[in-house]
């Protein structure tokens, strides 16, 4: 009986050994094989992991939409797993709208002749600019002391837009992290960060990786729960 739902085969390159299933918080089931790999092996790989696969669709399809932020005086921003006030000044002969991060808040400059949807627009831009740079600066800080620490080397940091993965390890030694990580508590970016760059000593996801991982965060499976459980309420 074939699987209750659809799924992508993505082919990956000859020197690849292993399939892998990746479900996206939309619903698409991403499956990773071999170039090699007959279809026939993928489907059976598949149909074993069925009974998994529709548990996470269900979790994703019950999981509540991330709450739309109006951008009004008062609400609540959240920023490295804590939650700050949004405060609102309104000023006259400006043309447009300042944000910054201080005292515990986000602390904005708007023209006094915004209407509510001028306002809005123009902090969400500001707001995911400060995201950014408050995410590039605390990761850069991170992946800088981890990989000091293990006595290892990366070339390039960069935060993307992806819906699903957390980070990546290319094998130009990049590092690649999801910009959403900036909502996150610091333990669990901690967590992220460690991630990849052990994936700079492990190329794979052994049990000699992970034992590398546990020696620098020992309460790694906590963070993986939090992020599985967590991910739809971050949204930028």
């Amino acid at each position: 009986m074939p699987p209750q739902f659809n799924y992508q085969v993505v082919r990956r390159g000859a020197f690849h050994r292993t399939t892998s299933i990746r479900i996206n918080p939309n619903g698409e089931v991403i499956v990773r094989a071999p170039s090699w790999l007959p279809a026939w092996e993928i489907e059976h790989f598949v149909k074993s992991k069925s009974d998994w696969i529709t548990k996470q669709l269900i979790r994703y399809k019950n999981q509540p939409e991330p709450i739309n932020k109006n951008f009004t005086e008062g609400e609540l921003h959240p920023l490295l797993g804590s939650d700050y006030p949004l405060k609102i000044t309104k000023l006259p002969f400006i043309n447009r709208c300042r944000l910054k991060f201080a005292d515990d808040s986000f602390q904005a400059i708007v023209p006094d002749n915004f209407t509510t949807d001028e306002q809005k627009q123009s902090l969400e831009i500001l707001m995911l600019k400060l995201y950014l740079e408050h995410g590039q600066r605390a990761i850069n800080e991170k992946v800088y002391n981890f990989t000091k620490m293990l006595g290892v080397t990366y070339n390039r940091i960069t935060l993307k837009k992806v819906s699903s993965i957390w980070g990546s390890c290319s094998r130009a030694n990049n590092l690649n992290f999801n910009r959403k990580l900036v909502l996150a508590p610091h333990s669990v970016i901690d967590y992220v960060v460690i991630h990849e760059v052990c994936h700079l000593i492990h190329r794979h996801h052994r049990e000699s990786f992970w034992d590398l991982v546990k020696s620098l965060c020992p309460e790694y499976k906590s963070h993986v729960r939090w992020l599985k459980n967590n991910q739809h309420l971050l949204s930028i």
